[in-house]
């Protein structure tokens, strides 16, 4: 499991909950596609924690966003400021600037068991269809990667070589 926050955001922490509820539940790609059509002033920030999280995971384990699901995600209270609300008749009270943090938990998806949980042959398909994209989504990392370490492997040989040749003149 991966663990994502936010801290300290200038947002209700109920309305902040509703975006982030929405986005419990589903896959990270799926979580990001609906989150970047939903009418809510808070659904970037919920994305982005989303996709930070989802990075975490590619650079700890090498996990692709395709290979993970949102497990938990809620917002809950942060530190309120209380500030004068001014009121007629020379009165006045205490209004609350609230803010909130987002709790993001994404974990792996278990492909073998939501085929098994899947009760009809569309959920079934559907499964199937994400298994095969989480699939293709890990070879194509797993070459980047190789080439990636082949390239610094070489680079180190270079810089070993300059370092060598730098030598012999001096």
């Amino acid at each position: 499991t991966y663990v994502g926050n936010d801290k300290n955001i200038r947002h209700s922490p109920w309305r902040m909950n509703l975006v982030c509820q929405f986005a419990a539940g589903l896959t990270v790609p799926e979580a990001m596609k609906q989150l970047t059509f939903l009418n809510k002033r808070m659904a970037p920030r919920v994305s982005n924690v989303i996709r930070r999280t989802a990075n975490l995971a590619d650079i700890r384990d090498g996990l692709q966003p395709s290979q993970l699901e949102v497990a938990e995600c809620f917002a809950t209270h942060g530190t309120h400021l209380k500030r004068l609300k001014i009121m007629g008749r020379g009165r006045s009270g205490t209004m609350h600037r609230r803010h909130c943090h987002i709790r993001l938990v994404l974990r792996e998806i278990d492909f073998p068991t939501k085929l098994l949980q899947a009760k009809s042959v569309n959920q079934k398909r559907r499964w199937l269809g994400l298994l095969k994209i989480a699939r293709e989504d890990y070879e194509r990392a797993k070459v980047e990667r190789d080439e990636l370490a082949e390239l610094e492997e070489q680079a180190r040989k270079i810089a070993e070589e300059q370092n060598e040749g730098g030598d012999d003149k001096k």
